[in-house]
């Protein structure tokens, strides 16, 4: 078996499904972006609803942070992509909320995420603390 074959089934034993539609991925859902000796980054787009996760295979005895920081250069760039993108109405999201604030950070998605490992639904009890 060839190497992107490799690392392309180590990603589906990772992420099987869509987190948005649930459908099953293939490898041909997997496209890899860039190469290196240490860290590969690849493109996981579910064919049936688009959602798209960028995901980076550290190998040898790379180091996950550069591995993470090329996942957040990624990152931005699709989002400025998704900024730019003219032509297609759908693709552009229109805030709903206040422009003005702090904008959401990294940090505040762990946060969060943290706080909903934990969450048990009540929030009643929730708010009365």
């Amino acid at each position: 078996m060839d190497p992107d074959a490799n690392i392309k089934q180590i990603v589906l034993r990772n992420m099987n499904r869509c987190v948005v539609c649930h459908r099953e991925y293939s490898t041909q859902d997997i496209e890899i972006i860039s190469r290196k000796s240490d860290i590969w980054t690849m493109l996981v787009e579910c064919e049936d609803c688009h959602a798209r996760n960028f995901v980076a295979a550290v190998l040898n005895d790379a180091d996950p942070q550069e591995a993470q920081l090329a996942l957040r250069r990624l990152t931005e760039d699709a989002i400025l992509q998704g900024e730019h993108h003219q032509g297609h109405d759908d693709a552009r999201i229109t805030p709903e909320g206040p422009l003005d604030g702090p904008r959401v950070s990294a940090s505040d998605v762990i946060d969060m995420h943290l706080f909903l490992q934990d969450f048990d639904g009540d929030f009643r009890q929730l708010f009365r603390a």
